[in-house]
């Protein structure tokens, strides 16, 4: 069945990991794709694409994160199923703990497509996007800025929240 060859397709993309850097373009352009898995009906499926997903996050370099992009924001978008959106949240936090540096480069494009999955109707989605707007946000590079970072995930969850933290900076 489809199923059944899906999610051999994604474990054999996972196992390719294991090929390290030659294997790495190929993959990240496969990343989409593999995200997009990550809202599968099927648990198998849904399980085999985390898995391949978490494994190239493993063998990436730091210098892929941007490439990386299209298929991170695409997992966050509003069309993502929120199994999809709880997956890429949970990639991103790997990223950010593997590169926070490369994480700080796009900090920018990042921020805004999380905080929104903060005030998510989906309480796994919300949860996830909560822990992973506290990750990026360590990422900044800025010392001065970490005792502020609770204050700013926060902000980013409610409005009363965000005159709270306009206050403490």
């Amino acid at each position: 069945s489809d199923k059944t060859e899906g999610q051999a397709a994604l474990e054999g993309l996972g196992a390719l990991a294991a090929k390290g850097s030659v294997a790495e373009p190929f993959l990240i352009a496969a990343l989409r794709a593999i995200l997009e898995a990550t809202g599968d009906k099927s648990k198998n499926v849904k399980d085999a694409a985390v898995a391949a997903a978490n494994a190239i996050v493993e063998m990436m370099s730091p210098f892929a994160v941007q490439e990386c992009m299209p298929a991170l924001l695409a997992g966050l978008g509003v069309k993502a199923k929120p199994s999809q959106k709880e997956a890429t949240l949970q990639i991103i936090e790997a990223i950010a703990a593997k590169s926070p540096r490369s994480i700080g480069h796009v900090l920018v494009t990042l921020t805004m497509p999380v905080a929104e999955l903060t005030c998510d109707i989906k309480k796994e989605v919300k949860e996830a996007a909560t822990s992973t707007m506290s990750a990026i946000c360590n990422c900044t590079g800025n010392k001065d800025l970490e005792p502020f970072l609770p204050f700013v995930v926060k902000a980013a969850q409610s409005l009363d929240s965000t005159h709270v933290c306009v206050e403490k900076l």
